[in-house]
């Protein structure tokens, strides 16, 4: 369903999902169908919201019970309970089993992540959370939305490791004791700065506002790569790319901002993402086409509405584990 703030499609949503579960407990009731088929005939808002969840659930209206499968795999750990052979099990029983089946696997996928992350970090962020750190020698260090942090201050050294996510440091110079960010291979060395160091999928994103840093890694980067104030690099096993960026555009996630200059789509909501809730799809034609803006990260849901539609897309959520742009 399209993202919105209009109350009556909320409440008509609310309505059709409390009709998908009633409908299942109670397909046999003949009054239950008659007040389902009055409150659809009631309102033009009511047939799209039950069209939408339908599609969404994956169901058909009044679909027996008996024809529905376990929503999780049963090799990853669902329970099917609508095939046990030689058992007859009550519908109200086989549809909670379901619909169990499916909170746990829903709370898994989304929940192990953080689990791992929490037994390593020192410091983390949840959706939509940032957090700042004040560490003893005066420096800062400001955690962006599903970020974590390991830190090590033992025998005067200052080594930060970025373990998801993104942070903006603004380091107290020492040059006997350097402050070092490790981001996998990567490792980002201060020398006298305020910068921004965001983890990828394969490497690390660095953006300097002010001094100067360090980078290196591997065998990319084994001599290290000096950037400057408004100096960025990108770099993963593959390769890197060092650019220009505006300084004073480096790390506004902080004060709540999100700017695009004329960049893909598809990584504009990637950034976006750790300010919203469970998985946004984006069609690869939709993600390649470019945008470029200012938008408020105080409202991740209208910003991301504001990204999509400068394309002529539109925002669907489903649930707040699924959103699909089309």
């Amino acid at each position: 369903m399209t993202v919105t703030d209009d109350p009556v499609r909320q409440q008509a949503s609310r309505e059709a999902t409390r009709w998908l579960i009633l409908l299942q407990e109670e397909s046999d009731d003949p009054e239950i169908s008659a007040e389902f088929d009055a409150w659809l005939a009631a309102a033009s808002v009511n047939r799209e919201a039950w069209a939408q969840t339908e599609k969404a659930m994956g169901l058909v209206a009044r679909l027996s019970p008996g024809n529905t499968s376990s929503w999780c795999d049963s090799t990853g750990g669902g329970v099917d309970m609508l095939r046990q052979p030689r058992r007859r099990i009550p519908k109200r029983a086989a549809w909670t089993g379901s619909v169990v089946a499916l909170a746990a696997c829903v709370a898994l996928f989304f929940t192990a992540p953080s689990l791992l992350l929490r037994l390593r970090a020192d410091a983390m962020t949840g959706t939509a959370e940032t957090r700042v750190l004040h560490m003893a020698d005066g420096s800062e260090v400001t955690l962006a939305p599903g970020s974590a942090v390991s830190i090590n201050n033992k025998d005067g050294r200052r080594s930060v490791t970025l373990l998801a996510g993104e942070a903006l440091f603004s380091v107290v110079h020492d040059p006997a004791h350097p402050f070092v960010v490790k981001t996998g291979n990567f490792t980002t060395t201060d020398i006298g700065t305020v910068f921004d160091v965001r983890r990828t999928e394969s490497g690390v994103d660095v953006a300097v506002r002010s001094g100067r840093v360090q980078v290196s890694g591997g065998s990319i980067l084994a001599q290290g790569r000096e950037l400057g104030a408004g100096g960025g690099l990108t770099a993963s096993v593959a390769g890197f790319h060092a650019d220009e960026r505006s300084a004073e555009q480096v790390g506004v996630w902080a004060d709540g901002l999100l700017v695009a200059n004329d960049e893909p789509l598809g990584q504009v909501v990637a950034r976006l993402k750790p300010y919203l809730s469970g998985m946004v799809i984006v069609p690869s034609h939709l993600s390649s086409q470019r945008v470029s803006g200012v938008y408020s990260l105080t409202d991740p849901g209208r910003a991301l509405e504001a990204v999509v539609q400068a394309r002529q897309g539109s925002v669907h959520r489903y649930s707040r584990w699924l959103t699909i742009l089309r």
